[in-house]
């Protein structure tokens, strides 16, 4: 693997500034931009490319294209393709990539720094960004992408269901031993019992979960050594050896023992919206979709994640996703790409972007505009995922590891294998350690670092 960081003599003409066309004459420069944005996050990014073409974009003739490529991992594979293949003419000049994207474009000489776009330019402050979303997109003290659809995971509750067994349907579960009581209080059966009609909760814990229910203990830990990957390669798991996936396994079987737990591994969100599960967990960019597809069929709550204990005290990691910019002979000063960046992370397109789909506002500026504060005093379930944020270690970082998507499934996989065929804590942490390390050393072998 060559880690090439492209020079700064490509921006030597500078950043243009907004006052100014950026190509200097009549000629439309078109930026193409990919992203995996459906429904109504969908319809929100098409509404935003429509108004920066037709203000900013006119101005500066700058013409955005936005291409939909599927969901986020199908936006990493293409990128992928491209990139191993060292096709610049076919990468796009902007693309939104989530975390378990970032190992295929971090390292590629193709991949153009945004701390580079800033530092060109003197009217651009990266202090205007939420700190924690800065350094959820820093590798090795360089910010590599643009932080813009910034998440963390938050705990979705059916009040009515709560208020049907006697919960108090203000008072979500802080802990996993809570939610196991919640839970079991909470399942629905047929007379027999053969049948669940309603889980307490489901879902199945993969790589997205794991880094806060991992990260939270210890004050802030991690998946993997090198920081989750943020300091550079990672070589080994680390939470054999520090004990915090026993830890959290252990309180993970107790849930499922209790009898409210349904191992679900997909639609959880639509069993949710049908009522069919009481809680789950899921990003706060759901957070829009849920309220809009339940409806008035039943009273929707949110509540932090629940900690695996009283003294798990680290909160929860910053997700989402961040933009980055590719250089494929387009483009050549990245002029038009930053100014296209700027808007997407100004503090008024960061309110619409929140408020119509539940990402919390990257820019700080947002927080402090009155149309936001009356936002959230009128719409509360948003205020929660806020909250949380601000009462989490910016510390805990999403993982960047090799083979990615394996090991979310692999996580998933081996966890029902441990509840469903009672395999005892010990062995699932030692497969899950021999597996995740087997595709960390594998991948440095073929991809050492200089």
């Amino acid at each position: 693997m060559v880690v090439i960081l492209l020079p700064l003599a490509i921006f030597a003409g500078g950043v243009k500034q907004s006052s100014d066309s950026v190509s200097g004459t009549q000629e439309i420069v078109e930026i193409e931009f990919w992203h995996p944005n459906s429904g109504l996050l969908g319809d929100a990014m098409t509404e935003l490319v429509d108004k920066f073409n037709g203000t900013i974009g006119k101005e500066q003739n700058i013409a955005v294209k936005e291409i939909y490529q599927g969901k986020a991992s199908d936006v990493a594979t293409k990128l992928r393709a491209s990139l191993q293949a060292n096709r610049s003419q076919d990468l796009p000049d902007l693309a939104q990539v989530d975390a378990t994207g970032v190992m295929d474009v971090r390292d590629s000489a193709y991949m153009v720094p945004v701390q580079q776009l800033a530092q060109a330019d003197a009217q651009y402050s990266v202090e205007d960004l939420q700190p924690g979303t800065v350094l959820s997109m820093t590798y090795k003290d360089v910010l590599i992408g643009m932080p813009f659809n910034a998440s963390t995971i938050l705990l979705y509750y059916n009040k009515d269901a709560f208020r049907e067994v006697g919960l108090d349907p203000d008072r979500p579960p802080k802990t996993l031993e809570e939610l196991a009581e919640y839970a079991k209080k909470l399942v629905v059966t047929t007379p027999d019992g053969r049948t669940v009609l309603r889980y307490g909760f489901a879902g199945v814990p993969s790589s997205y979960e794991l880094v806060s229910w991992i990260g939270q203990q210890k004050g802030v830990s991690y998946i993997t050594d090198k920081r989750n990957g943020h300091d550079g390669n990672p070589t080994r798991v680390v939470f054999d050896t520090e004990g915090t996936l026993a830890t959290f396994l252990d309180e993970w079987r107790n849930v499922f023992e209790q009898g409210g737990l349904g191992n679900l591994t997909s639609d959880v969100r639509q069993q949710f919206i049908a009522g069919k599960t009481a809680m789950f967990v899921i990003s706060t960019s759901s957070l829009a979709t849920v309220l809009d597809s339940v409806g008035d069929r039943f009273e929707v709550g949110v509540g932090y994640l629940p900690r695996v204990h009283d003294e798990a005290d680290g909160g929860v990691n910053i997700g989402g996703g961040a933009i980055f910019v590719f250089e494929n002979e387009n483009d050549p000063q990245k002029a038009a790409s930053w100014e296209f960046l700027k808007f997407l992370t100004s503090a008024e397109t960061q309110l619409f972007w929140h408020q119509r789909t539940g990402y919390f506002p990257v820019n700080l500026g947002t927080y402090e505009m009155d149309e936001f504060k009356a936002h959230l005093e009128g719409n509360p379930l948003f205020k929660v995922a806020i909250d949380q944020l601000n009462a989490s270690d910016p510390r805990i970082q999403s993982v960047w590891w090799p083979n990615s998507y394996q090991a979310y499934y692999e996580i998933q996989n081996t966890i029902i294998e441990m509840l469903e065929q009672q395999k005892s804590t010990e062995e699932t942490v030692r497969k899950l350690s021999t597996v995740l390390n087997g595709y960390m050393q594998e991948y440095n072998r073929m991809n050492p670092e200089l």
